[in-house]
């Protein structure tokens, strides 16, 4: 990990949910399940910004991971109910993962102001 992101770690008090290993899991896992191929959207701990909500490329997704903040799974999909694939992958891998409405929220670092309740 870099110096860089060691000191935003530090400076806001995160806790890391993920590690690399929990990582390629799950997107070596979403890369291979093209059936389910789910919108997402991520936060950075490097920046305010939220980027998505899109299809990714998981390897390139995966080069960031030990920024992530949160990754967002959309339940749908043109329309269609992914749900229950979605979370037969997020279980498969067995990351810590919580239900936030319209999504499903893979937590990469959490602080003390946040609170998930994990599925």
């Amino acid at each position: 990990m870099s110096e860089h992101l060691s000191k935003i770690i530090d400076q806001n008090q995160l806790v890391s949910m993920m590690n690399k290993t929990k990582w390629r899991e799950l997107c070596s896992e979403f890369e291979k399940e093209s059936t389910v191929s789910p919108l997402v959207k991520y936060k950075l701990i490097t920046s305010d910004k939220e980027f998505g909500l899109s299809e990714v490329w998981w390897h390139e997704l995966y080069g960031e991971c030990q920024a992530i903040e949160w990754l967002d799974f959309s339940k749908v999909k043109s329309r269609e109910n992914i749900s229950t694939q979605v979370v037969a992958v997020l279980d498969s891998v067995g990351v810590p993962y919580s239900d936030e409405g319209g999504v499903f929220r893979v937590w990469g670092y959490v602080n003390s102001n946040s609170r998930p309740s994990h599925l």
